[in-house]
């Protein structure tokens, strides 16, 4: 794993934590209705705001599906996501340089350098279609 990949990484939670935030943040809970999103954190309990409309109001079971997807990645999901894989991250804070040193003289062993190296290279193929994604960190 190079030091390359893990700051690729980071940067994307970056991205992904700034938006999520200036969507609402932990107070966003979304909830679908319908074809419609709201946010349940609301001033006015009686009616919380719309967030968004599926393609119709009204309409389809799939538009149903989409707006059912779309909640279920609300801004505080999001940032309990980041939160995680930078836990995980931390985990290994900085990529070994010299894997002909002898387990004794590494942070990790041979085995636990590869499963860290194999689950970050996982971690970041979900942002494969990145322009700076680069393609020998497919695992």
């Amino acid at each position: 794993m190079t030091a390359e990949l893990l700051a690729f990484l980071r940067a994307r939670l970056d991205e992904q934590e700034a938006a999520a935030a200036a969507a609402g943040g932990t107070s966003a809970d979304w909830r679908a209705l319908g074809t419609g999103i709201y946010c349940t954190a609301s001033l006015d309990d009686d009616v919380p705001p719309l967030v968004t409309t599926g393609p119709e109001v009204g309409g389809s079971d799939e538009d149903a599906a989409r707006t059912e997807h779309i909640a279920l990645h609300d801004p505080a999901q999001v940032l309990r996501e980041v939160e995680a894989t930078r836990g995980l991250l931390k985990q290994y804070p900085t990529p070994e340089t010299d894997d002909g040193l002898t387990d004794a003289l590494n942070q990790y062993t041979a085995t636990q350098r590869m499963a860290v190296d194999m689950a970050v290279r996982h971690l970041a193929q979900a942002y494969a279609d990145h322009p700076d994604h680069q393609p020998q960190w497919r695992p």
